[in-house]
């Protein structure tokens, strides 16, 4: 069962995400050839053929698009026409009177799509997009592409107009076949994401999506266990925003601590408390019997992070022990004002405020990502990250 509370909230700009498009399309995307039939004025029923690859792409992103995304993608495009004679005949365009296509078709489609981030109850993720749900604008020859070498002028704006009136006799009917022919678009993710967007308290389901102007905003919806909320996190130019939950960031700051620890279980227990730009922390050894009264002490500290110059420092405000409940509050209250004389000595740690990660899992590539700004509340903490 889930709330209307989010447990991750995920915000990108306009501009970061025409980045990564421009990366994912890398040299170039070949799609599998299409057929499709085309009835043509005076001259019937022909077959069309498009080998379709992508070399570009940008996204626009606008608060009156009805909640999609608005993609451009440039390409390169085989066309192949052929017929059928009366003796039931293949025939190429040159029997239909139509002029040979000599080079690839310069391309230009412009859709609405929904994308798509779902968590699954087995743990994998599914990114990406159905082309069968989205709605096509726009499906033309590219008027602002260079003519190959070696044709002429002329007789290239000739061929191109004939391809643009196969494209706009098929209408949506040749986008619907390449929805359906390609149909999702996207990845995989394994179980170790899955897994671990449950362990900071994402509930199973599809993530909401908002488009405002500039920004895509994708928010995961908090499960039972989850304790604070996400709040979104405003960015702009090249910038990926966060929100944790507060139960979030206890999780992710214990796995942390594990892999520094390379992989080894912890052998104590760690509980955050969040405020006002502060980071309290509980610290005590791992229960050993679970029925017993809870008689274990506790290294308590209060912390105040923020970013300086580049890095990350945690200014520790008080450290004190606090004792079993059994004790008089008295004793913990005079233990937590002698722990708040640690504020007078400057008790600071500084760390890089940049996280380098791999390009791809496995990879010695990696892509630095700059910690930009960093807010935290009672409910859970924000950050604004950019990439170089």
């Amino acid at each position: 069962m889930t709330s209307e509370r989010s447990a991750l909230i995920a915000s990108v700009t306009q501009e970061l995400l025409n980045d990564v498009v421009l990366f994912a399309v890398g040299e170039g995307i070949p799609v599998e050839p299409l057929e499709q039939p085309v009835a043509l004025p005076g001259m019937g029923e022909v077959d069309l053929s498009l080998a379709l690859t992508v070399t570009g792409g940008r996204v626009d992103l606008r608060p009156d698009d009805g909640g999609r995304v608005r993609a451009v993608a440039f390409g390169v495009g085989v066309v192949e026409v052929r017929a059928r004679t009366y003796t039931g005949e293949e025939a190429g365009a040159d029997a239909l009177g139509l002029p040979q296509v000599p080079a690839p078709i310069p391309v230009r489609v412009e859709a609405l799509l929904d994308p798509v981030v779902d968590l699954r109850p087995d743990h994998t993720v599914t990114v990406g997009i159905d082309l069968a749900t989205a709605e096509l604008v726009s499906l033309l020859v590219d008027p602002d592409a260079e003519v190959p070498e070696g044709l002429d002028p002329d007789a290239w704006t000739s061929l191109t107009q004939m391809v643009q009136v196969l494209f706009h006799s098929m209408g949506s009917d040749l986008w619907a076949a390449l929805g359906e022919h390609v149909g999702h678009l996207g990845a995989e993710l394994g179980e170790d994401v899955g897994g671990l967007l449950q362990q900071l308290g994402v509930a199973p389901g599809r993530a909401a999506v908002r488009v405002g102007s500039g920004t895509l905003t994708l928010a995961f919806a908090a499960g039972d266990h989850c304790s604070g909320r996400a709040e979104p996190v405003p960015v702009a130019g090249k910038r990926l925003g966060v929100g944790l939950c507060a139960s979030g960031l206890d999780h992710l700051g214990r796995l942390l601590l594990e892999r520094a620890l390379g992989g080894t279980r912890l052998p104590f227990e760690i509980e955050l408390d969040l405020g006002e730009q502060q980071l309290g922390g509980r610290l005590r050894n791992a229960r050993v019997f679970d029925r017993l009264p809870d008689l274990r002490p506790a290294l308590r500290t209060e912390v105040r992070p923020r970013l300086l110059e580049g890095r990350l420092e945690l200014a520790l405000q008080a450290a004190w022990v606090e004792l079993p409940a059994v004790v008089p509050s008295i004793v913990n209250d005079l233990s937590r004002r002698v722990g708040g004389l640690v504020s007078l000595v400057p008790a600071r740690l500084r760390f890089p405020a940049t996280i380098q990660l791999p390009v791809i899992p496995d990879s010695d590539d990696t892509l630095p990502i700059h910690v930009e700004e960093l807010r935290v509340t009672s409910n859970g903490v924000g950050v604004s990250l950019s990439l170089d």
